[in-house]
């Protein structure tokens, strides 16, 4: 056991002890044990076993490694980490997803993205990436830009202004979902420096044809 993987333990122990607000005889009588224990383990003198890191991390509710790697390693441990996602190259061109669900096809290829380009949407496999095409949300986003997908079973779990994936028959756009309840319609709107584009108004009795895939999370831009 290294100096410094003590140290390193001890640090973090003592503040997320101080993030609490708790004495060391307050966490002593948690832990189960002696308030010098706790002194030892701040300290650096002792390193405690699993069982006692695993009560810690438990109790403050943090992962072992908070406990045992240092700020910069956790740093660089967060940047290093990869998820991968159902990713469609050619983009959003008509009829790429007819025949295949984006969400949990096996059979297509994969991207890996850095998690904090993801933020809370890390590892959610309810989300596929791939391309923009056209110039209709080129406000907010680029043609061209990469974009990740949620998947959402119904137009109801939307909220007003959602930039959103839906496809009418082979067509296919991204567009921003109003929901007008009290009239029944969806409208879809564009977001774009070009006057070309309008609203696309549906009235709930005429969507049968009309799926929307998902909405649009996280989009990257480039300047």
């Amino acid at each position: 056991m290294t100096d410094d993987l003590k140290l390193t333990f001890g640090k973090n122990m003592k503040k997320y002890r101080s993030l609490n607000n708790e004495t060391s005889k307050e966490l002593a009588e948690i832990i189960g044990v002696s308030q010098s224990t706790i002194s030892d383990w701040e300290n650096g003198k002792k390193m405690p076993r699993a069982g006692a890191i695993e009560s810690l991390a438990s109790h403050w509710r943090i992962n072992k490694s908070q406990l045992l790697l240092s700020q910069e390693a956790q740093i660089e441990a967060t940047f290093n980490k990869i998820s991968n996602y159902n990713f469609f190259d050619a983009g959003l061109s008509a009829g790429v997803l007819n025949d295949v669900d984006p969400f949990t096809a096996n059979e297509v290829e994969t991207i890996g993205l850095s998690d904090v380009i993801m933020g809370k949407y890390a590892g959610d496999k309810d989300i596929f990436i791939t391309y923009i095409n056209g110039e209709s949300m080129n406000r907010i986003i680029p043609d061209g830009s990469l974009i990740a997908i949620k998947k959402y079973s119904d137009f109801t779990e939307l909220c007003d202004g959602d930039i959103v994936v839906f496809q009418e028959g082979a067509g296919m756009a991204v567009k921003r979902f109003y929901n007008d309840p009290r009239n029944k319609i969806v409208t879809f709107t564009p977001d774009s420096t070009s006057g070309e584009f309008r609203p696309i108004n549906y009235l709930y009795d005429s969507m049968s044809d009309v799926r929307i895939i998902g909405k649009v999370v996280v989009y990257t831009v480039t300047v």
